[in-house]
Order: structure tokens, then sequence, then C-alpha cells
């Protein structure tokens, strides 16, 4: 018959093993502090605001078609030379188009946050995450649960959050959105996505989660709840348009579902007056880095005639990048500008159009670039496409079917930067938005100080019309100038 072993201090090993099982269950069950202190604002601190309309960033109607003139040819008469990159590789990239495969996509290192525990596959931009596996405790507060909402019940329900073993999944979460270069919106939706890919959960359930988790990712993130549903808010760096939000201490909270495309619908609602302690940050939109992405899957051509010569190019991209695109809000123009396509689509497309303005001048270059994006996109209002206003990123320009003129702006003035070298500006009049490049070539065309620096409009949605031809319904209007 075996005994048990004692232990120097006396304690026996089935009296160890009982210690440590209780030590165990206490460390699973620890709640930090400053959880059960805001559980206890939770309860009681809630008041009532009214909810505000979001901005509105042009209610001006778009023209339905674009104006078009006879092609005239342009005279340089002091031609500049232009300087193309040399940065860029010479040779045009070979296109590779794969399907996205359901197993993971072994990049330069495998994406892989389990450490060898249980882990769960996440489907983000293309690739496979390899997250640890966590159980996820039932809230109960669906609207068939019975369970009426109130600011008790949501202070218990951060408590059982809190409860859970958050702490690695966190870790992972912060690590993967620095490994594929997100920004704190990517963050919240690939915390999102996360979410409930571990476990099918309720609008209800969604909501509390995604807001647990960014709080604990240090995100000023809130809820509030009407009636028996649960809304999540997020305190965002920038403006974000037609999204309805309340304004608490002088902060601006907007409405999210990180499961809608569009955005919500609401009245007044119940919200907590103390934040947690850990939701100090804004969640800011930056994409000057494109974020990293699985092989492309589609190719976008684009055909048109430039000076009487066929040009056609190919534009590679990965249609995941594209879905991801879609899930982020409508903000500030000069964002449109400042983001930057991936790799895979940038490379290839900026040596296809860089072999076609060899030998050209900037002036020529410039009206080459201008000609392409202008006849090479068909034109449809953000009305008629989506059925709602819709600004695009240039990487999404090259996925839908249709442009207007924001999206072509955009998309010319990446283009001019990164294959010339000149710098442009955004000319936003009612209804409409054009560029404007700083030449070094003369030009006797419309043209604006900004800055001290000239610049000559150029406007990829007045079909023909050079550097320099202002649309005729803007002729003599000063428009606002985004500078980015």
């Amino acid at each position: 018959m075996c005994t048990a072993q004692s232990f120097a201090d006396g304690t026996n090993s089935d009296e160890f093993e009982k210690w440590k099982k209780k030590h165990n269950q206490e460390a699973a069950n620890f709640i930090d502090q400053y959880d059960k202190d805001f559980a206890s604002f939770l309860k009681t601190r809630w008041v009532q605001t009214d909810v505000i309309d979001g901005q509105e960033r042009d209610n001006k109607p778009k023209p339905q078609q674009t104006p078009t003139k006879k092609p005239e040819p342009v005279v340089d008469e002091d031609p500049v030379t232009v300087v193309l990159p040399e940065s860029e590789p010479e040779k045009i990239e070979p296109i590779t188009v794969q399907p996205i495969k359901s197993e993971p996509i072994k990049a330069k290192r495998p994406f892989d946050y389990a450490n060898d525990g249980e882990s769960a596959d996440v489907l983000v931009l293309g690739q496979t995450l390899i997250m640890p596996q966590i159980s996820l405790p039932k809230l109960n507060v669906g609207q068939s649960s019975g369970k009426k909402l109130s600011s008790a019940s949501i202070s218990e329900l951060w408590l059982v959050m809190a409860g859970s073993k958050f702490d690695i999944p966190i870790a992972a979460l912060k690590q993967a959105s620095q490994d594929l270069q997100l920004d704190d919106w990517g963050n919240a939706l690939l915390t999102h996505k996360y979410l409930t890919s571990l476990k099918k959960l309720n609008q209800n359930e969604r909501q509390l989660f995604t807001w647990f988790y960014m709080v604990k990712q240090g995100f000023d993130a809130r809820v509030a709840f009407d009636k028996n549903e649960v809304y999540l808010m997020l305190n965002t760096a920038q403006t974000l348009y037609e999204q309805k939000f309340f304004t608490f201490d002088k902060q601006k909270y907007y409405f999210v579902d990180f499961a809608k495309t569009r955005p919500i619908n609401i009245g007044s609602v119940y919200t907590y007056e103390q934040q947690h302690s850990s939701a100090k940050n804004k969640v800011g939109i930056d994409l000057t880095i494109a974020p990293v992405q699985g092989p492309s899957d589609k190719v976008r051509m684009l055909k048109t005639k430039v000076n009487n010569q066929a040009v056609s190019v190919k534009a590679p991209y990965n249609s995941s990048y594209i879905e991801f695109l879609d899930f982020y809000p409508q903000i500030a123009m000069e964002y449109y500008f400042q983001a930057e396509l991936p790799d895979q689509t940038k490379i290839t497309l900026l040596n296809q159009l860089k072999q076609k303005m060899t030998g050209l001048s900037e002036l020529q270059a410039t009206n080459f670039l201008l000609h392409f994006v202008q006849t090479a996109l068909q034109y449809k209002t953000d009305q008629d496409q989506f059925h709602y206003e819709n600004y695009l990123f240039a990487g999404e320009t090259l996925h839908y079917p249709y442009a207007d003129c924001e999206d072509r702006s955009v998309l010319f003035a990446y283009l001019v930067k990164h294959l010339l070298g000149n710098k442009v500006v955004g000319l936003q009049y009612d209804g409409h938005i054009a560029t404007a490049v700083a030449l070094k070539s003369k030009s006797d065309g419309d043209s604006f100080l900004v800055d001290g620096v000239r610049y000559t409009i150029a406007d990829p949605t007045f079909i023909n019309a050079n550097v320099g031809e202002t649309m005729t319904m803007y002729e003599g209007v000063t428009p606002k100038f985004v500078v980015f």
C-alpha cells in the first residue's frame, strides 16, 4: 500500500495536490481589482443620452454623366524631362493568381500564435491565422433569453468576461495586428472576426465581447443599451461620416457593428459615466501602410486608348482585401489620398504604366496618366452603384466596375505621386472632387497657389480634358484644398 510522501515542511503530497488544485482554481477565478471597481460603477452610474445624426460630407448631387470634350493635342514648348523612379523593378513582375485556400498559408513566418496549444483558425485578408483557442463564457443576453438588460446585468456580464482566460488571446491579437500591419480599425475588425470564429454569438454577445476585448487592448470603447439591445461605440481619432454618435465628456463615441457594412439607426440610449482605466486610446484609421495579405486571386484589366495608342494594364489584387476595406467607415478625403496599395498590386501596376511612359516629358506623362484614368474607368455615381455615398480607396477602385469623381481623383493622385514624384492636392467643390498637380513645366492652364506652391488643375472626370482645363460648371470657382 502506497503512503503519501511527506515534504520538509510536514505537508504530504495529497495535501499539496489539494492546495495546488485550490490555488489554480483561485487563479482561474481571479478578477483584477480594476475590473471589480469598474463593475461597481456599471451597476449604478448610467445616464440616458440622445443620439446625434452623423455629419454629411457633401449633399450636393454629382453629375449623372461625365462631361466630355474633343481631345486636343498639347504643345509642350519647354519640355521638362520626367525622371521615373529607379527604386521600382525594371521588369513587370509576373501575375500569380491563386485561389484562397482554407488551410494556413505559410508566409515568411507562419502566422501561428497558438504556441503549440489548442488553436482556432481565423481567415483574414486571404490567409489563415492560427490563434489560441479560448472558451467564451455564455452570457445569456439574447433577445429570446428573457434576461432583461440593465446596468446591473451588464455589470454582472463584465465580471463574467473578466473572469475568463483572456490574457493569452489579447496578446495574440496584439501580435497578429503588428505582424499584419493593421491600423487600429483593422485590429478591431480582426478582434471581432476572431471572437465570432470561436463561437456562434447572438447580436448582444457579439457587441459585449468586442467591447470587452477592445477595452482590454487599451481602446476607448463603450457600450450602451436601449430596451433589449446592446450597442458598441468607439471613440475614433477621425470623424466618421454618416455614422451616428453621442458626445460624452467632450468625446465623440460612434455606434459600430462590425458585422454590418452600413451604419446602424438608433435613438436615445443608456450608457455609463465612468470609463475603465484601460480604455485610453482612440481608434485610429491609417492605411498609409497596406496590411499584409494573401496572394492575388483576382485581376482587373484596364483597357483604353491614349493618344490613339492602345493601353492595356493588368492589376492583380486579393479579393479578401476588398472585403476587409468594405467594413471601414467613411472618413475625410485626405485619408483616401494617403492610403497605400498592397505591393502585389502596386509593383505590377506601376511597372506596366512606367514602361508606357518612357521618353515622355513631365507634361506629356501627366497627361498620359490623366487620360488613362479618365477613359479606362467607367463612370457611375455612388448612389447608382452602391445606393449611398461611398468613397473608395485606390485598391477598391481597381475592383469595382464603376468609379466616380473622388475615386478617380484618388487613383490619379496615387499614380502621379509614385510614378512622377510630383505633389498633388485634392480640389473639393460642391458635388465634385478633382486634383491639381505641382508641375515643373510651364503651363498656361488653370492653377491655384497652395502654401506657396503653384498647382495646375487635372480633372480625372472631365473626359479628354488636358492638364490645366477646368470642368465648365466649375470655371472661376475656388475649391477647398485637400492637402495630404
